[in-house]
């Protein structure tokens, strides 16, 4: 079974390659010049920390979602076989 691609994977990969490529054309620069921008280094990092912390709050959200209605789903199900046991031991008595 192939694992479907996310887009949160993609975006991850794309960063990923922009950075990398971002940090080679720096090293080129300064090798060049002597120097790079530094407002322009700093503003980058920074767009694209703050993208990936956006992404990670956003995927701490879904699971903690999905974990509070696994939770409900298990609790429901728990009193669901409670009251069955509860039935059962009341018919076992009557008899």
């Amino acid at each position: 079974m192939k694992k479907q691609k996310r887009t949160m994977d993609i975006i991850l990969i794309f960063i990923a390659v922009f950075l990398l490529a971002f940090i080679v054309i720096m090293l080129v620069l300064y090798y060049i010049t002597g120097a790079i921008p530094d407002t322009l280094c700093t503003c980058v990092f920074t767009v694209c920390g703050g993208e990936c912390g956006i992404m990670g709050w956003i995927k701490t959200t879904k699971e903690r979602q999905k974990e509070r209605q696994y939770e409900l789903e298990d609790r429901k199900y728990q009193e669901g076989m409670e009251k069955q046991n509860d039935n059962s031991l009341q018919e076992t008595m009557s008899e």
